[in-house]
């Protein structure tokens, strides 16, 4: 990795170290966005960043406006290609998946989510980072989306991802999880899911 890459490493968990309880994840959506050009992100799969007592259940945390998370929750969260068994293989083995990889063997509702709602939102590719609580050893799953037409996936943000995880596992531990969050969305996990997306951890 680059001086330069680091610095922006850097910037991001300083960002995120500053967050008062609460706030982590709107902190660090905003950090990846300034400091690395991840436009968006969203906890897909979080039990490591669960409050304690709430049962388990998992939750979808976004900037995604809310009429995105609607409309995915309430048409499209069950055909999502980034969540089908491909596109969890594909995510878990190399930490990135494209929707042209995935549209080979996507069956015809997880085409339809790709064309009609995904890329409609400038959804192209999707980057994983996977954070592990030190506490609890619970996972989160953070997916970042790139827009294919501005720019794809590059190798450079694929080590960033994988950089990052571990270095942020400390603030999801259950004990930092905040009381109340904004734009939290019940979903079935992040790949399949998202979400929060997924049927299986990815």
């Amino acid at each position: 990795m680059e001086q330069l890459e680091y610095r922006k490493l850097i910037k991001v968990l300083e960002q995120v170290a500053a967050a008062r309880r609460g706030t982590l994840y709107p902190v660090l959506a905003e950090a990846l966005a300034v400091h690395l050009g991840w436009v968006d992100a969203f906890v897909a799969e979080n039990p490591a960043y669960l409050a304690l007592g709430n049962g388990g259940e998992e939750q979808y945390l976004t900037t995604f406006r809310p009429d995105f998370v609607e409309e995915y929750v309430e048409r499209w969260r069950w055909n999502n290609p980034f969540a089908s068994r491909d596109g969890v293989s594909c995510l878990t083995r190399h930490g990135m998946a494209t929707l042209g990889q995935l549209r080979l063997r996507a069956t015809g509702p997880e085409r339809d989510f790709a064309d009609t709602f995904l890329r409609r939102n400038g959804i192209d590719d999707m980057l994983k980072i996977v954070v592990r609580s030190r506490g609890t050893s619970a996972v989160s799953t953070l997916g970042v989306p790139f827009d294919g037409a501005r720019r794809a996936i590059e190798p450079g943000d694929r080590l960033m991802a994988a950089t990052l995880g571990p270095l942020l596992s400390p603030y999801f531990d259950a004990d930092l999880a905040p009381a109340s969050r904004r734009d939290v969305t019940p979903a079935r996990s992040a790949g399949g899911a998202i979400r929060s997306n997924h049927r299986e951890e990815y």
